[in-house]
């Protein structure tokens, strides 16, 4: 297996996945300058995206392990393109409901997070560590919450939303496509797309700016 990414979230990464031994994963990095050859000296690193076509002849499989909706999308499409099939990530400590629950490809639900039934997961999206999406609660594909943020139950997000950590979106409320949430932030009002929430209420401090 390939994961896109060899630092920050990557190492995250790496924590839940302990069945792949020195050999069978490999990581992906071509901006890092001056990165050692093998990760934590065991695992290779890939510096330049013609090496990844003969690896994906051997094992197409592969999982973003990086934050940024828009550029796990990208890469996403990129790797796709090379032969890849994206996959999902899946802590062992995470809590998932058994009934009514619908996962796209490409996840990353982290260590301790909480995902209750009655719950929607939009491709790519990245769970982070401690965070919690309650009952009915739709999220939007390559969405990023990050960790300890709350999710009440019948909210819904949009696409390439982004919740800091340990923010609170309360119960039935709509982010829209493109929104930003701060740290710590509670939401109480519907956010519209592309804008930005700060604060405790949080208000918007942000909106998108008109195109004709």
């Amino acid at each position: 297996m390939l994961v896109v990414g060899a630092r920050g979230h990557a190492i995250e990464i790496l924590q839940c996945l302990p069945q792949f031994a020195a050999g069978n994963l490999y990581f992906f990095d071509d901006v890092t300058p001056d990165l050692e050859p093998l990760l934590f000296g065991q695992f290779p690193v890939l510096r330049s995206l013609d090496q990844v076509p003969a690896l994906f002849q051997q094992d197409p499989a592969f999982v973003l392990g990086l934050g940024g909706g828009r550029l796990r999308q990208q890469l996403a499409d990129k790797f796709r393109a090379l032969g890849g099939q994206l996959q999902s990530v899946v802590a062992s400590s995470a809590q998932i409901g058994q009934h009514g629950v619908v996962l796209g490809e490409g996840l990353n639900v982290m260590h301790h997070t909480f995902v209750a039934n009655a719950t929607r997961l939009g491709e790519g999206t990245l769970l982070n560590a401690g965070a919690a999406v309650h009952h009915n609660v739709t999220v939007g594909s390559y969405c990023e919450i990050s960790p300890g943020a709350r999710l009440l139950g019948g909210c819904r997000l949009g696409d390439m939303v982004m919740v800091g950590a340990n923010a609170t979106v309360l119960p039935r409320l709509t982010i829209e496509a493109g929104a930003k949430i701060g740290a710590g932030a509670v939401v109480i009002h519907d956010v519209p797309a592309g804008a930005t929430v700060v604060g405790v209420p949080g208000r918007v401090v942000r909106r998108p700016v008109a195109t004709e």
